[in-house]
C-alpha cells in the first residue's frame, strides 16, 4: 500500500503544478526512466527507420540486446528535454522521423558493428548519430567505428604478440640446454673411453 499512497501524494503535486508545466505523472514517469537511461550509458546512438516491419525490428532489438544495455525508440520531445539538460542539445539533429536509440555501456564498437551489419541490404535504415563520452559524432563516424577491432580481439592480439618473443625465448634456451646435455654426453662418454 505505501507504493499507492506515493502515487496519490505524486497526483496530488501534479494537480497544483501551473497549467504550462503539467505533465502527466505517466509521462513523468517515462521521462525520469530515459533520463537515467541516458545519463548512466556511455554511448547512445540513433538510428532513424522508414516502415521496417516488425520482424526486422524484432531482428535488429534481438541482436542489440548482446551487445547493448537498452534499445529505446524515442519520442522526440522527450529524447530533445534529456539532451538539453545533459547540455548536449547539438544532437538534436539526430532526431528525425521514427528514432530507435540504442545505449551502450561498453565497448562501442560492438553496437557499431551491429548496426553497420544490419544496415547492409536495407535502405530503410540509418545511422544519424551518436553520443560518446559527452561529445556528439555523425553517422560516418559510426561507420568507422564499426571497423575498429573489439576489446577483446585487441586484447587477443597483445597475448599473441606478448607469447610470441616469450615463446622463442624458451625454445633458444631449450636448444642451448639440449646442446649442452649433448656436449655432456659427448665428455662423458670420452672420459670413459680413456679410462
Amino acid at each position: 500500500m505505501p507504493a499507492l499512497v506515493e502515487l496519490e501524494e505524486m497526483e496530488k503535486k501534479e494537480t497544483s503544478k501551473p497549467k504550462d508545466d503539467k505533465i502527466s505523472l505517466g509521462k513523468r514517469l517515462m521521462l525520469e526512466e530515459l533520463e537515467r537511461e541516458f545519463t548512466s550509458s556511455e554511448s547512445a546512438f540513433f538510428s532513424r527507420f522508414d516502415r521496417l516491419n516488425v520482424q526486422d525490428l524484432s531482428e535488429l532489438r534481438r541482436n542489440l540486446d548482446k551487445v547493448s544495455k537498452r534499445t529505446i525508440l524515442v519520442k522526440h520531445t522527450f529524447a530533445k528535454k534529456i539532451l538539453a539538460k545533459m547540455k548536449l542539445s547539438d544532437a538534436e539533429r539526430f532526431l528525425e522521423g521514427a528514432t530507435l536509440v540504442t545505449l551502450g555501456a561498453k565497448e562501442p564498437q560492438l553496437v557499431s558493428k551491429t548496426l553497420v551489419e544490419f544496415m547492409k541490404g536495407r535502405e530503410n535504415i540509418e545511422l544519424r548519430g551518436m553520443i560518446l563520452d559527452g561529445k556528439t559524432f555523425d553517422g560516418i563516424f559510426i561507420k568507422e567505428l564499426a571497423r575498429l577491432p573489439s576489446r577483446k580481439e585487441l586484447l587477443t592480439a597483445v597475448a599473441i604478440g606478448m607469447k610470441s618473443p616469450i615463446t622463442a625465448f624458451v625454445m633458444t634456451l631449450n636448444g642451448i640446454l639440449q646442446s649442452f646435455v649433448v656436449v655432456l654426453n659427448e665428455i662423458q662418454k670420452k672420459k670413459a673411453q680413456e679410462a
